[in-house]
């Protein structure tokens, strides 16, 4: 397995695992269409912003098979750096798939803490894919609980 950054090259592999990760999660069931120019044109975007990470696992055979993309920003009422995880995605049936997701997270807070200095990572599950699966890769990995995530939506 190698860890890729994004690239003009690699832009449609990564928003076919955006397009999985959408449509497999709960935005797939209550959010709009997966909208795929609009992703690559925001990928294209995100590739140049010195603020967004974006990191895949690309297995041996060069097929892409996990991500995660984030970014930093400042807190609301404080200029320090808080890293915010927007997307974390290893294909089921992936050999060492929890190995490969802990890399490609490990790698993002790394990034966060270490080169954009930033005072903590924020991270959830709101794709809801295998949510006791993913709680035990979080604290596997040191990270504890805080809040919870609510959502509004208008019933049209």
């Amino acid at each position: 397995m190698k860890y890729v950054g994004l690239t003009l090259e690699n832009i449609p592999y990564a928003a076919q695992l955006g397009k999985e990760l959408y449509e497999l999660g709960s935005f797939g069931i209550i959010g709009p269409t997966f909208d795929w120019d609009y992703t690559i044109r925001s990928l294209m975007h995100a590739r140049t912003d010195p603020n967004r990470y974006l990191e895949f696992a690309v297995d041996d055979d060069g097929i892409f098979v996990g991500g995660v993309f984030g970014h930093v920003d400042a807190f609301f009422c404080s200029p320090k750096l808080l890293g915010i995880e927007d997307g974390w995605y290893v294909r089921e049936g992936t050999p060492s798939r929890a190995k490969v997701a802990m890399t490609l997270m490990r790698n993002f807070v790394d990034w966060c803490l270490d080169e954009r200095g930033a005072v903590l990572v924020q991270t959830g599950d709101v794709a809801a894919i295998h949510s006791h699966a993913v709680d035990t890769l979080y604290r596997h990995m040191g990270f504890t609980r805080f809040g919870t995530i609510y959502k509004f939506q208008r019933n049209m």
